[in-house]
């Protein structure tokens, strides 16, 4: 490669999106005549999927993934991915005053879970039937619906999604509330598929938790040797189509002229050119810092606008943990994709506040926190990994780039915490067997994806924030474009398809929103 080469398409940013991205163009280019090149600020790619090892164990920065057979048979990619054996999720609702829990187990299978709830919940069995039925005719409508649709296509929407379009401006909690479930474990169940989007049901967009219920519903998978080898194997397939890999490359710039977009410049000061560019990276880092809101401005002041207020998602802290063999992580039934301790009711939305304020919300009498071991099901040493938000970025990168000693204290702090709610409620003197405890906070996901508030979900999906009303993928600067789906592994490689899709005037997917073979 040479600096006088120019590429069709340049993919700033080698997570699932970007190596999707640039995957699809070499699927449908000559690379020889229309090169592509990816590039990544990391010594690797992935993004947030990957897999890292300490001291023997094998974590995994991902935890599932839903039915995306159709989606990797698009892109020719082979891996052996294995199925949650137990329950698709467990609800551990506690009370920390009394240290009595009550516990949900939900079972996988769209239908088996309907019957699981009309049968423990027959008082609101038939809300609980018309709530799951409608969702799922909902979900399915996301097929019928078009990324860029022309005034017919509208037309045709209105006709093919009524109920995409009736509640395309509801939160969840208004959506639910439609069908008058009064049981308060059923509220408990459903928000907690609101939960996973890292927003309370009274903010996020209906359709986001309704997707996930129904996709994860249908399976929950993970990569047999880590979700390092799901990337490999994406990176691997697109460098055998001829594509070319920057790593440890940053970019300074996107250069555009006269409204069309000319390549880049990367930090050392090199320029690389290209016909199109594609920013996977944090939206306000690409288009405020990389390309700059003057020049949007200029071509489109809504745009700029939309770019000014686009809300980002909130962070994380993770807590990636090896244990010793002597303790039966079966028998505690942690074989299920996904073990939820919360103290239910407003616990979530609460936290959120505070969130909101910057500050940590959780508390001795407030938390809620995901448990997942993942070594159940792929093999290996036992791991667990704690997944905990919603967490601000608040002071953890100013404490860990002034003062790491105090940094490591305030990280261990919060792990002793919630290592202890995990202890008490799931698994009894966990402590005793940990070998290897390793602390993500939201620092290490500023400092790892390049956004500068340790976003883990992209834009998060608000009503006003998802959707119709999210940012575009198209930008005004003609031949640049910033794919957003939604958050999740199949929302990336999605993603890749889809801006492919629009520079290719619909040649693979038909303009559609969704991916059907």
């Amino acid at each position: 490669m040479t600096e006088e080469k120019k590429y069709g398409l340049i993919v700033i940013g080698g997570g699932m999106t970007g190596l999707s991205t640039a995957l699809t163009w070499a699927l449908n280019h000559d690379t020889k005549k229309d090169p592509v090149l990816l590039i990544e600020k990391e010594p690797k790619t992935g993004g947030y999927v990957t897999s890292y090892e300490r001291e023997g164990f094998l974590f995994d920065t991902c935890q599932m993934i839903p039915n995306i057979s159709d989606i990797l048979d698009y892109l020719g990619i082979e891996i052996e991915l294995k199925k949650f054996k137990g329950y698709y999720m467990r609800i551990f609702i506690v009370d920390p005053k009394t240290g009595e829990k009550k516990v949900l187990e939900l079972p996988s299978g769209v239908e088996t879970f309907k019957k699981q709830l009309m049968e423990q919940y027959p008082n609101n069995a038939k809300q609980i039937e018309d709530f799951l039925d409608y969702s799922r005719a909902m979900y399915l409508e996301l097929y019928n619906l078009k990324v860029e649709p022309t005034v017919s296509e509208i037309f045709k929407t209105l006709r093919k999604c009524p109920k995409i379009v009736k509640n395309s401006s509801k939160t969840f909690k208004e959506y639910f509330e439609k069908f008058e479930i009064t049981e308060q474990e059923v509220k408990e169940i459903f928000n907690v598929f609101a939960e996973f989007s890292a927003l309370p049901s009274e903010e996020v967009s209906a359709i986001v938790p309704i997707s996930a219920m129904n996709s994860l519903l249908d399976g929950a998978f993970r990569p047999t040797k880590g979700f390092i080898e799901f990337t490999k194997k994406i990176e691997d397939r697109f460098k055998s189509l001829g594509g070319d890999l920057l790593l440890n490359t940053k970019v300074d710039k996107i250069l555009v002229e006269e409204g069309k977009v000319q390549g880049i410049k990367l930090k050392n000061g090199n320029e690389i050119y290209s016909d199109y560019v594609v920013t996977t990276c944090d939206p306000k880092v690409a288009m405020i810092d990389m390309v700059g809101l003057d020049i949007i401005r200029e071509l489109n002041k809504k745009y700029a606008k939309k770019v000014e207020e686009v809300k980002m998602s909130c962070s994380s802290m993770n807590l990636s943990i090896g244990v010793d063999d002597d303790i039966d992580l079966e028998a505690l039934g942690l074989d299920c994709g996904y073990n939820v301790i919360t103290t239910g009711g407003d616990s979530y939305d609460r936290l959120f506040d505070a969130y909101e304020k910057g500050e940590i919300g959780f508390n001795n009498n407030r938390f809620h926190l995901g448990v997942i071991c993942p070594s159940l099901t792929t093999g290996g040493k036992p791991n667990l990994t704690v997944r905990i938000t919603p967490v601000p970025l608040g002071n953890w990168l100013e404490l860990r780039e002034k003062d790491t000693e105090e940094y490591k204290k305030e990280k261990l702090r919060w792990a002793e915490f919630f290592i202890d709610k995990v202890e008490k409620y799931l698994i009894p003197d966990l402590r005793k067997h940990i070998k290897v405890l390793d602390i993500s906070t939201p620092a290490t996901y500023a400092r790892y994806s390049g956004s500068p508030t340790g976003s883990v979900y992209d834009m998060a999906p608000y009503t006003n924030n998802f959707g119709r009303t999210r940012l575009k993928m198209r930008t005004p600067i003609e031949g640049l474009f910033q794919p957003k789906f939604v958050h999740g592994v199949f929302g990336c490689l999605l993603a890749g398809i889809q801006v492919n899709d629009m520079i290719l005037d619909g040649k693979i997917m038909n303009g559609y929103a969704r991916y059907k073979p």
